[in-house]
């Protein structure tokens, strides 16, 4: 498939949006397809037009009427206060996030093009999502991070962390506990996903659905054919919330995405939802 002219992809992103779980949280498809098309160099191209999808259901405010203040330790709240910002909180945190995937130097090209990428700069958020880092302990990202990678991986962390040790890994242990995870993609890992809102609140704007970390880590993994990784977040993805189903219609989705962007066949020889062993999930 030839690369989507820019014009063409508004089109190309409604059309995706019936490729995507019918169940799949309101952000999604800005989602997935912003973060494969940065993956692959076009997030500067793609990133007005996910906005646009993201945010045109929602009414603008009037002109002249006052931004609310931002709710920052409970996003969520925006949702009645300012949806707009909300979204864009949303697909922020999920650039941030995507930074311990696919690099640092592209996630910060699309930072920085963001506010200039909106139709009205009230819709910016600028929550600093991991203010409270700044005074925490190695040992509390640590924590948050153990507490996300456990969502994932479940009872074959312990293993596999073990396999690092015997291989001299135990840096990329430590990274993937403090950095990885305990930075970047769970900063405020719970011991239980929150689910709603009678759990306490989070500054995380992604953390309300736990199946949102999923479609970070897979739309990120999809594009740079990742097999051991991406069949890992495959089963994560499951453990997640997503059903088998689902799961499958994600990964779909984030390659259709990556044709748009130019690049075919990123899901050939690559694993499938087909070959991840039964969860306990799916014996409830």
């Amino acid at each position: 498939m030839p690369l989507v002219p820019p014009q063409a992809i508004p089109t190309f992103l409604r059309s995706l949006s019936s490729s995507l779980p019918s169940s799949s949280p309101q952000s999604a498809t800005a989602l997935v397809s912003l973060l494969a098309a940065t993956s692959l160099g076009h997030g500067q191209t793609w990133l007005p037009h996910c906005l646009k999808l993201a945010l045109d259901p929602h009414p603008r405010l009037a002109p002249g009427v006052a931004v609310p203040p931002e709710p920052v330790d409970h996003p969520l709240l925006d949702l009645d206060l300012h949806p707009r910002r909300f979204l864009v909180a949303q697909l922020k945190e999920a650039l941030v996030k995507s930074a311990s995937l696919i690099g640092v130097p592209r996630v910060i090209c699309a930072l920085i093009d963001l506010e200039g990428a909106l139709e009205d700069p009230r819709d910016l958020s600028k929550a600093f999502v991991r203010r409270g880092l700044e005074e925490g302990t190695v040992a509390e990202r640590r924590q948050a991070g153990r507490r996300g990678l456990r969502s994932v991986y479940r009872s074959e962390l312990d293993g596999i962390f073990d396999l690092m040790h015997e291989r001299g890994l135990d840096d990329l242990r430590y990274l993937s506990e403090t950095t990885t995870y305990g930075t970047f993609l769970t900063p405020h890992a719970a011991p239980v996903p929150r689910r709603d809102a009678s759990t306490p609140p989070s500054p995380d704007p992604l953390a309300h659905d736990p199946r949102l970390l999923s479609l970070v880590t897979l739309a990120c993994l999809v594009p740079q054919r990742s097999a051991r990784e991406l069949h890992w977040h495959l089963r994560g993805a499951i453990r997640r919330g997503w059903t088998r189903d689902e799961v499958e219609q994600v990964q779909g989705a984030v390659e259709q995405a990556c044709e748009a962007c130019g690049v075919d066949g990123v899901g050939e020889g690559m694993p499938r939802v087909r070959d991840v062993e039964v969860q306990d999930e799916e014996r409830l």
